[in-house]
């Protein structure tokens, strides 16, 4: 039974992992990292138009549920080592991304090169600080750093959500496993309507009615690489706090928590991540997912949140990715949650399964079942305050290193979908039951 491989190794740490230590040298001179998504779903660009599924929201799985036809991404990075043992890095990210706000519907653009009039998100700065480590009067392995950026990344890896992150602009510092940061966004996501009615840009998102900014701070302590149980612990501590806000209903601070348990598949070859978080008022999206998204939110609502995942390496050609995820949110005095009377719970279970044919072919499929749980039938339009999700997708891949992380690969695909819903539409004037065909194709380097 063979072992992960170092390409899936180094795959998983700068997928989930989220951010290098500071202990680590850096790479001198310039580097350039990148990532890119490309799908078509076979004439369904502006058929997906409003559908749920391009947001996923734990509901489905797979290729098809992506709303973004065109994502691409580059890191550069300038690293320089000095002689008096410190070290500089400056890092820049951008990202092109053909969908709106980078959750909304995609849509396939052509030659003319003005894709502004469909989207509001096109080419963007995701990232851009510079970080400084090992300076003469600091204390070996601590660093400082400025700018936006990501911090402590980490996502499903069915799902693709990020489960855990905080993106915006502020400083921060690290001494080994250890750091403290402060981050700043301002809410808004796409398009809003303002108080006075009207509909405009996330530039104004950010405004309370006197036009006032309505900022989100976060303040994260964190401590990384508790090893324990035969595997590593990692704690997460957010304190977040929004400014001008009705301190009667729209939440004002909040505090998340998170703990993360990383070891072997449960015992088995491969690996694996399970973490379980808390979090109330600002922090209640799944306590320590903190960005422009953490807006609007009642100040009794809270969340406890539950993943687990990893990649098994059942024999030398067959290896199992898989995913379980419950999201639980409430209010402890009116117990309303995004017009829902009765609270709100997802559960999320999903596998993938793939097999090496040979070094650059493999086949793979994606198979997921959810339920979502809303109270009462009479929210959101439901047939039953319970509702399940299906999706089974088959896909051969054509690939250059055909291990569960090889990449780049091309893979043609169909994908089936059901509901127990039979009101429920996947897509806009689609119905509870639907079949897509498409191709995706992936690379990072």
């Amino acid at each position: 039974m063979k072992k992960v491989s170092v390409i899936a190794t180094a795959v998983a740490s700068v997928l989930f992992a989220g951010s290098t230590l500071a202990e680590d040298k850096v790479t001198e001179g310039w580097t350039v990292n990148g990532y890119g998504h490309l799908l078509y779903n076979v004439g369904q660009s502006l058929a997906l138009e409003e559908s749920y599924h391009h947001r996923r929201d734990y509901r489905a799985a797979g290729a098809a549920f992506s709303g973004n036809p065109t994502q691409v991404e580059f890191t550069v990075t300038k690293g320089n080592n000095y002689d008096s043992g410190a070290w500089s890095k400056y890092v820049l990210k951008t990202e092109y991304g053909n969908n709106e706000g980078g959750n909304g519907r995609g849509f396939y653009t052509s030659s003319s090169g003005n894709e502004g009039h469909l989207e509001s998100g096109q080419l963007e700065f995701k990232e851009a600080y510079v970080e400084l480590g090992d300076l003469s009067y600091f204390t070996e392995g601590l660093s400082m750093w400025a700018g936006q950026r990501y911090l402590n990344r980490q996502a499903g890896i069915i799902t693709k959500e990020f489960w855990k992150q905080s993106s915006g602009v502020g400083t921060g510092i690290q001494y080994n496993n250890a750091g403290v940061a402060l981050l700043s966004a301002d809410p808004g996501e796409g398009s809003c309507t303002t108080p006075d009615g009207a509909n405009t840009s996330s530039k104004q998102c950010n405004l309370d009615e006197n036009g006032a900014s309505t900022t989100v701070t976060s303040a994260d302590f964190y401590y990384y690489g508790v090893e324990a149980l035969a595997g590593r612990f990692d704690f997460d501590l957010k304190l977040m706090h929004r400014e001008n806000v009705d301190k009667d209903s729209t939440a004002e601070s909040g505090v998340g928590v998170a703990v993360t348990y990383s070891r072997d598949y449960y015992g088995l070859d491969g690996w694996s991540t399970t973490a379980l978080t808390y979090g109330q008022g600002v922090a209640a999206n799944r306590g320590v997912n903190f960005g422009q998204w953490s807006g609007n939110w009642q100040k009794d609502d809270e969340s406890i949140f539950f993943t687990s995942y990893g990649v098994v390496n059942i024999t030398d050609n067959l290896q199992l990715g898989s995913e379980v995820t419950y999201w639980d949110l409430s209010n402890s005095e009116t117990n309303s949650v995004w017009g829902s009377d009765d609270g709100l719970s997802r559960l999320f279970l999903g596998v993938t399964p793939s097999y090496k044919v040979n070094e650059n072919f493999r086949m793979e499929a994606v198979l997921t079942y959810s339920v979502e749980s809303i109270g009462k039938a009479e929210n959101w339009g439901r047939e039953d305050a319970d509702t399940s999700f299906y999706s089974a997708t088959l896909a051969p891949v054509f690939t250059v290193n055909s291990d569960y992380w090889g990449r780049p690969q091309l893979k043609p695909y169909i994908t089936y979908m059901s509901s127990s819903d039979s009101g429920y539409e996947w897509s806009k004037g689609g119905s509870d039951s639907e079949t897509r065909v498409g191709i995706e194709a992936e690379i990072w380097f």
